[in-house]
């Protein structure tokens, strides 16, 4: 089996983003390096990528910390709850991050299981990258 070149990838993540957020109570969805550089990103609204990037990257970096403290394995995912809205981010190949957001009506239960299987799907097709 031949590995898909990266523009081929880029385009598959993007379609998962849109459909994820169209399919689900996420309104928006991206993929960042952990460093805090954008990948792929579909948003409903106007969000300026770059810097929610380098805010879920720092967000996701002061979680791993926490856990590291207080011995609790690797961190997995990062939930920051606002008075109107969600944001889930979850570890994508120990060097990417899928970054949710969700309304504050949305159940926190359905975006976690929708945004892990995303996880999980983005995972598959970033390995084949390398």
């Amino acid at each position: 089996m031949h590995s898909q070149s990266a523009v081929d990838v880029i385009q598959l993540l993007k379609e998962l983003l849109k459909n994820l957020s169209n399919s689900s109570p996420i309104l928006g969805a991206a993929i960042f390096s952990v460093e805090g550089l954008p990948l792929v990103s579909h948003f409903h609204t106007n969000v300026e990528e770059a810097s929610v990037a380098a805010l879920a990257a720092g967000a996701y970096s002061a979680g791993e910390q926490t856990v590291k403290e207080l011995r609790q394995g690797r961190l997995s995912s990062v939930i920051i709850q606002g008075t109107m809205g969600t944001t889930l981010i979850i570890s994508l190949l120990d060097s990417f991050l899928l970054t949710v957001t969700a309304p504050e009506n949305a159940k926190l239960g359905l975006v976690f299981n929708d945004a892990k299987r995303a996880a999980r799907e983005a995972s598959r097709l970033m390995q084949e990258l390398t």
